[in-house]
C-alpha cells in the first residue's frame, strides 16, 4: 500500500508539472515543450524554471503604464500552483528516504548475524539485489581492486565467470579507473555508458555487458578497505540517483557490520592464543616460546604487518584466509611473504615459520 501510495503521488506530481508548463506555455505564448522531467532533480529544475519565467513576466506587466488585471492574477494563480508543486516535492522526498531505510534494514538484516568478515563479504550481494539490482558484487580494495563474491539473480554462473576474469588478472587501483573515484571521494558513485568508458576495465566491461552501475565505499575506521557495486542488467535501465542513495546506504550499514565483525575475528584470535599460552604454560613444554611468538607483534627484523601474516602462516592459514582476515588483497599478502622468506633466508612457508619461531624463542631465552 506504500509503494503503490508513493506511486500514485509521484505520477500526480507529474501531471501537476507538466499542466502548469501548458499553461504558462499558453499564458507567455512560448513554446517550452521539451523532454518531461524524470527524478526529483529534474522535477525541481523544471520547477525553477517556470517560476523564474513566471516572475519575470510579472516584473514586466507591473512595468507597463497599464498592466493587465488578468495577466497578473494568472501570473499570481501559477505562481502558488509552482509552490504547491514544490510542497508536493518535497514531501515525495521524504517519503522515497523513508522507503530506501526501511529497504535497506531489510537488506542488512540478512548478512546481520555473519561472524566472520569473509561471511560478510560473500552475503552481501544477495542482499544487494534484495534492493531491486539485478547484479552486486563485493570487492576489497589494498592498492588493486579484488573481488571477492558476485550475485546475480537467476544466473549463479555468470556470476562466478564475472568473479574469475576480474581476479585472473586484479585492476590496480589508479587514475585511470574509474573505481578510483570512489576510493580517493569514499562516496558512491554512477557510471553511465559504460562499454564505452574508458576508465572502466576493459575485461569485465566485455563479460558484464554492463551499460550502467554504482559503486559505493565500504569504509572501517576512516579508510576505504572495499566497494559495493550493483546493476539493473535484467531490467535493462541506466541507475538513477534513488538507486545511487540505495547503494549508499547499504554500504554504511555494511561498513559498520564489516568493523564489528573485524573486532570479532580479532578477540576470538586473541582468546584462542591466550587459550594456548595458558595450557603450554602448566605443561613447561617447548610449545610455550610458540605461543609466545604468535603473540608478539613486535620483531627486530621482520615489520609490524610480516609478524601479523607470519602469525597466521603458522595457524596454517592459506594466502586467501590470511587476505581476508587482515582486510588486505591476497596479491599484497604474497608480496609480504615474499619479502618474509628473503628476510628470513627461507626457501618456504614452513622452513619461514620454523626460523621464526626458533629465532623468537632465542631472543626471549637470551633476554
Amino acid at each position: 500500500m506504500r509503494n503503490s501510495s508513493i506511486r500514485q503521488n509521484a505520477v500526480a506530481l507529474h501531471d501537476a508539472i507538466a499542466g502548469i508548463t501548458h499553461d504558462v506555455s499558453v499564458l507567455l505564448d512560448r513554446d517550452l515543450s521539451g523532454p518531461q522531467p524524470v527524478g526529483a532533480q529534474s522535477h525541481s529544475q523544471a520547477l525553477g524554471r517556470l517560476w523564474d519565467l513566471v516572475t519575470t513576466e510579472m516584473t514586466r506587466a507591473i512595468g507597463r503604464d497599464d498592466p493587465s488585471s488578468d495577466v497578473l492574477t494568472s501570473l499570481m494563480a501559477i505562481l502558488g500552483r509552482i509552490r504547491e508543486a514544490e510542497a508536493a516535492l518535497a514531501q515525495l522526498g521524504q517519503a522515497d528516504h523513508a522507503e530506501i531505510l526501511a529497504k535497506v534494514q531489510s537488506a542488512l538484516a540478512r548478512v546481520g548475524d555473519a561472524q566472520t568478515v569473509d561471511a560478510l563479504l560473500a552475503r552481501a550481494p544477495e542482499a544487494v539485489c534484495s534492493l531491486g539490482f539485478d547484479r552486486a558484487l563485493l570487492s576489497t580494495v589494498d592498492g588493486s581492486w579484488q573481488l571477492h563474491t558476485m550475485h546475480v539473480v537467476r544466473d549463479p554462473r555468470w556470476a562466478e565467470e564475472i568473479v574469475a576474469v576480474g581476479r585472473e588478472a586484479p585492476p590496480v587501483l589508479d587514475r585511470m579507473l574509474v573505481e578510483n573515484d570512489t576510493v580517493v571521494g569514499a562516496r558512491a558513485t554512477l557510471v553511465h555508458e559504460v562499454q564505452d568508458n574508458p576508465r572502466v576495465n576493459r575485461p569485465l566491461a566485455e563479460i558484464t555487458r554492463s551499460s550502467s552501475y554504482g559503486i559505493a565505499p565500504l569504509m572501517v575506521d576512516g579508510d576505504v578497505v572495499g566497494l559495493v557495486h550493483g546493476d539493473c542488467y535484467h531490467q535493462r535501465r541506466n541507475l538513477t540517483s534513488v538507486d545511487q542513495a540505495l547503494l549508499s546506504t547499504f554500504a554504511e550499514g555494511m561498513s559498520q557490520n564489516l568493523a564489528r565483525v573485524s573486532v570479532l575475528e580479532g578477540l576470538s584470535a586473541m582468546r584462542t592464543q591466550l587459550d594456548g599460552l595458558g595450557r603450554w604454560t602448566k605443561a613447561s613444554g617447548p610449545g610455550v616460546a610458540k605461543s609466545v611468538a604468535l603473540g608478539r607483534d613486535d620483531d627486530s627484523v621482520l615489520t609490524r604487518r610480516e609478524v601479523q601474516i607470519v602469525r597466521l602462516m603458522a595457524d596454517g592459514d592459506s594466502n586467501g584466509k590470511i587476505a581476508r582476515r587482515l582486510v588486505i588483497s591476497e596479491g599484497t599478502v604474497k608480496t609480504h611473504i615474499t619479502r618474509i622468506l628473503r628476510k628470513l633466508g627461507a626457501s618456504n612457508r614452513a622452513e619461514a615459520v620454523s626460523i621464526w619461531l626458533r629465532n623468537s624463542d632465542v631472543t626471549r631465552t637470551t633476554t
